[in-house]
């Protein structure tokens, strides 16, 4: 198994910043089959098998600290409950994760939240995060890269109106890195997208092969030119297909060059040892 140096994201970043280079492996909040979803271990553990990003969802406390948790509420994945918005960072941090992606049947264990300045530290210089859940709260995120000088590390992501966005990455001293969502409520705004706010990555959500989102005339303008992302781990954003090695083959050659997958590792090796011509519409 590969492990990642410190200088290992200069390579992934290089990868992320040319389109036409190797599919990209993405792993849906950690290694979660093995630890508690979103926690630092599930995060390690992408690190040590030398995935290229690691997706987490980040919340604000009530007291203004910014924690990785998925829900609103801590109740599935800890031994407390209640909003995490309501909570306060110490109130928080006296919790107990839930394995796996936690639950009724879940172990308990000895692992607590991490916050978001935990993660970047731990994965400085060794992998990309995409950053789910916080665009409400992107300000405060882009402060703890800074902070912990990992800004070119972190993928923000929204749906929002292209004038917003457009603000937000523009109003910066150093621009963030950005990836806008394209589905069937706001696939009229891709033209608007590209030609505005200039995303180096687009992930693509579609209910189905016919849905416009993945539409040929769409591909022909993203294929070489941007990172394409997709959704494998629900077979209602990605077509129906299924995260497994047949549907990541069709994802890759459609012309999907980021795969988010609940199956790092196997994905990896599969992309590893697989030979595809990929569509260039």
């Amino acid at each position: 198994m590969a492990t990642m140096t410190q200088d290992k994201f200069a390579e992934v970043y290089s990868l992320f910043n040319d389109p036409s280079a190797r599919t990209l492996t993405v792993s849906h909040r950690g290694d979660w089959r093995h630890y508690p979803e979103n926690s630092l271990a599930a995060v390690q553990s992408c690190i040590n098998m030398g995935i290229d990003m690691v997706e987490i969802d980040v919340r604000r406390t009530r007291d203004g600290h910014l924690v990785l948790m998925h829900d609103k509420t801590v109740d599935r994945m800890t031994n407390g409950s209640g909003k995490v918005s309501d909570l306060t960072l110490e109130q928080i941090q006296k919790l107990f994760l839930y394995d796996g992606k936690g639950g009724g049947e879940a172990q308990l264990t000895s692992r607590k939240i991490a916050t978001l300045e935990e993660i970047m530290l731990l994965v400085k210089g060794k992998m990309m995060i995409n950053l789910d859940k916080c665009w409400d709260v992107r300000e405060e995120v882009y402060d703890v890269l800074v902070k912990t000088d990992t800004l070119s590390q972190g993928l923000f992501k929204s749906s929002s109106d292209y004038e917003e966005v457009e603000d937000f990455l523009n109003n910066k001293l150093v621009r963030p890195e950005y990836m806008h969502v394209i589905e069937e409520f706001n696939v009229d705004q891709l033209g608007k997208v590209l030609s505005v706010v200039k995303p180096k990555a687009l992930e693509l959500v579609y209910p189905t092969e016919a849905s416009p989102v993945i539409s040929v005339a769409n591909f022909k303008q993203l294929n070489g030119k941007h990172r394409i992302w997709v959704n494998a781990i629900q077979k209602k954003l990605c077509g129906g297909y299924e995260d497994t090695p047949s549907g990541w083959d069709w994802m890759v050659r459609y012309g999907f060059n980021m795969i988010q997958t609940d199956w790092p590792l196997e994905l990896k090796q599969y992309l590893e040892q697989t030979s595809i011509n990929v569509n260039t519409n």
